[in-house]
């Protein structure tokens, strides 16, 4: 054995033996966060489908009450012009009669009254209930301060960019998604 250095076995057979020992099994992948991910991605979808199935109906119905409210205010306000119309040709037809009377005549004389029988149709009366002369009141109260004056809102519109858009609902929503997104995590990290 002067000039090799080699043995018989050129090939070291306990080496291969120790790097085939066969590896520790792997643990299966994170099946708890898949799982949970599936069902909030198809409760995403479902409440999605809904929505878009739901909300042309729910609009609809929105805009038929709004519709049948203005209706409603709109035959009011009809009702309380007319009552204040002939409120007002009342006033007036009062005030001419009474002009009438106070001006000046010759001076009364004795005349004999004649009563004669006649039959006298019964009309309706237009004579008007509290609540309208009520109005009819306010209405001339406003006719007469109106020069003077200024309306001044007596509450705050219910419109506006964030009602509008719902950013109320798109704030509440993100924290629910926020939450979501902290419990798959914890979710996640416990599983390991």
């Amino acid at each position: 054995m002067a000039l090799n250095n080699y043995e018989e076995d050129p090939f070291d057979q306990e080496s291969f033996q120790q790097d085939l020992e066969p590896e520790p099994e792997k643990k299966p992948g994170n099946r708890t966060f898949l799982t949970v991910l599936i069902v909030l991605g198809l409760v995403f979808l479902v409440g999605l489908l809904g929505l878009l199935l739901l909300a042309p109906k729910f609009i609809a119905n929105q805009r038929a009450s709004q519709m049948e409210q203005a209706a409603l205010i709109n035959a009011a306000n009809t009702a309380t012009a007319m009552a204040g119309f002939a409120q007002e040709s009342l006033l007036q037809t009062q005030a001419a009669q009474t002009s009438i009377a106070l001006t000046p005549t010759a001076a009364p004389t004795n005349t004999p009254v004649v009563v004669v029988a006649t039959h006298t149709p019964v009309v309706a009366s237009t004579e008007l209930s509290a609540e309208e002369l009520a109005t009819v009141s306010a209405l001339k109260t406003q006719m007469a301060g109106q020069g003077t004056a200024v309306a001044t809102p007596t509450e705050l519109p219910d419109a506006g960019f964030a009602v509008e858009f719902g950013l109320p609902l798109m704030g509440g929503l993100a924290i629910v998604l926020i939450v979501v997104i902290i419990f798959s995590r914890k979710l996640r990290l416990s599983s390991r």
